[in-house]
């Protein structure tokens, strides 16, 4: 990769560790919310997909960034986000799997520009490409169990 491209990618994948941590930090927050016992096993497997994600992701950063430039993931001030008050509005189980599935919509947007945009070695790729699979099937949850809701609020 050239010098150019290379901080750009950096720059990207620097930016996807911060969704990942956002995602987790979201998913957390919900397990806590109230009436949430029934979704608790898909809440749990995305607050997993996004550790792991995040783990992944990280190595990908640290074989890629400059050592001189590049802060460490852990270090960047600007991924400080407060989730809490992210979903301090939101109570019930329909806007919590709303909240859920647009913040998965935005993330599966992110991968898909990176992955299009940026010349990514095949290892990288498959990566990225496996991250977007998990996430686009607890998308599909999310869909599913919103639909669902509506469903039984319309036929009642």
């Amino acid at each position: 990769m050239e010098n150019t491209k290379a901080r750009e990618f950096v720059q990207k994948i620097k930016g996807l560790w911060s969704e990942q941590r956002n995602r987790e930090l979201i998913y957390l927050e919900a397990m806590k919310k109230e009436g949430m016992g029934p979704m608790r096993k898909m809440l749990t497997q995305g607050h997993f997909s996004a550790l792991l994600c995040q783990k992944e992701i990280r190595s990908i950063y640290d074989y890629f960034k400059c050592f001189f430039n590049d802060k460490e993931l852990g270090d960047l001030n600007e991924i400080k986000i407060n989730s809490g008050h992210l979903m301090q509005d939101i109570e019930g189980k329909e806007q919590i799997l709303g909240f859920l599935k647009d913040n998965e919509g935005m993330v599966l947007q992110y991968y898909r520009a990176l992955i299009k945009h940026l010349e990514i070695e095949a290892e990288v790729r498959q990566i990225l490409n496996q991250h977007l699979d998990r996430i686009s099937e607890l998308y599909e949850i999310l869909s599913k169990q919103g639909n669902m809701k509506l469903r039984s609020v319309t036929v009642s």
